[in-house]
């Protein structure tokens, strides 16, 4: 075999930048960060609000138990389960330095909120997308009630969506365009998601099966793509495993929740899907499976489906924190944010641009019909104490 077929057979099909080099926006550090200190600031101030109209009073939110399990862990104590209790660990460590309790919880909430949506801003320029398509997208993204509660109540959602959603950036690049520096970084981002999020422990797992299903640089990669996604992600599962298994409480226990089938559990979750608020819970992922055949990429919506399953599970394991609520719903749209193409026709433009607003009515839609977070809204509208 010669050199230069070897050169000429790993050359990828899809090239990202002729430089390998992709623009960051904007330019300028300081207007980076300033872009997202403006997308956090609206979100702070409901924030502030809630905690005003409540009386400080975060019971029954996910940062308001996340704060209340940080607080309490006994670090005096010499059983290993307490690290179990720590699970995410991510999230965990983040919370026991952040001061301010809940509200501070939610102040960092709202600035990493801030900073995916600059984020994910900057991957639409990048794709070359028109202005009217980056605004509906980041829009559609910021401007639903499930977005402020999201960041304003759960830290730790807020943290596994936004690690999540970066890796299905990163992923993208890596397997479509062949950008090895992506995957690497695509595969920690997976596994900080991961860790971050427990509803996310199983979202490592359905990007490994995606990059098998999307658009691929190179023939031949699926194994070494899904592998590269994964590895991290088992790595440090495997170790906490073997941690349990070394100290004799089991594989299972530096996990909270023993990922155990919860039988009364999952009859919940099928009688929910069945009722008009489990379709309308299922919405945005059939809208992306319709979208995505349209566009005639089937792999993106095999992925929608995939992510929709892993959350049910998510929850009938025990793995959902209190109060949590629109990650389903977030993962659809980071989906479409991350793997949408480069709309060339004017038919696939309004085809994407239709699908984002149908989304973002979904989002109200499915807003008004969630308990928990209706009640959150009355909090802030002063119809609830």
């Amino acid at each position: 075999m010669s050199a230069s077929s070897v050169f000429v057979r790993d050359t990828p099909l899809f090239i990202e930048s002729a430089t390998g080099r992709l623009e960051k926006f904007p330019s300028n550090r300081w207007l980076r960060w300033g872009l997202r200190l403006i997308w956090a600031l609206p979100f702070i101030a409901i924030a502030i609000w809630f905690n005003a109209s409540s009386g400080g009073d975060w019971s029954g939110t996910a940062n308001g138990v996340l704060a209340e399990r940080v607080s309490s862990l006994p670090w005096g104590s010499s059983e290993v389960e307490t690290l179990g209790q720590l699970y995410p660990p991510i999230t965990s460590l983040i919370a026991l330095v952040v001061p301010g309790g809940a509200l501070g919880l939610a102040i960092v909430g709202c600035l990493v909120g801030g900073t995916m949506v600059q984020l994910v801003l900057q991957s639409l320029i990048r794709k070359g997308f028109v202005v009217p398509v980056r605004l509906v997208f980041v829009l559609t993204l910021a401007l639903t009630p499930l977005w402020a509660y999201i960041v304003t109540t759960s830290f730790e959602a807020t943290l596994g969506l936004t690690f999540f959603g970066l890796g299905m950036i990163d992923l993208v690049r890596f397997v479509t365009f062949a950008n090895t520096q992506a995957g690497f970084r695509a595969g920690l981002l997976f596994a900080a998601s991961a860790f971050s999020d427990s509803t996310g422990l199983f979202a490592a797992l359905v990007a490994a099966a995606a990059s098998t299903f999307i658009i691929r640089s190179r023939d031949g990669s699926r194994a070494a793509n899904a592998i590269v996604v994964i590895f991290p992600t088992i790595a440090f599962l495997g170790s906490l495993m073997l941690l349990g298994v070394i100290f004799r409480v089991g594989p299972l226990a530096m996990i909270r929740g023993d990922l155990a089938w919860n039988a009364e559990r999952a009859a919940t979750v099928v009688a929910y899907l069945f009722s008009p608020s489990g379709l309308l819970y299922l919405a945005p992922t059939i809208v992306v499976i319709i979208t995505a055949l349209f566009l005639r990429f089937p792999g993106v919506g095999l992925t929608a489906v995939l992510l929709t399953g892993v959350t049910l599970i998510a929850f009938i394991v025990g793995l959902t924190p209190t109060g949590v609520a629109g990650i389903n719903y977030t993962m659809m749209l980071l989906l479409a944010v991350a793997v949408v193409p480069l709309a060339l026709t004017t038919r696939d433009r309004i085809l994407t641009i239709a699908t984002s607003v149908v989304l973002w009515g979904i989002g109200w839609a499915q807003a008004f019909d969630n308990a928990t977070v209706r009640a959150w809204m009355g909090v802030l509208t002063g119809g609830a104490s």
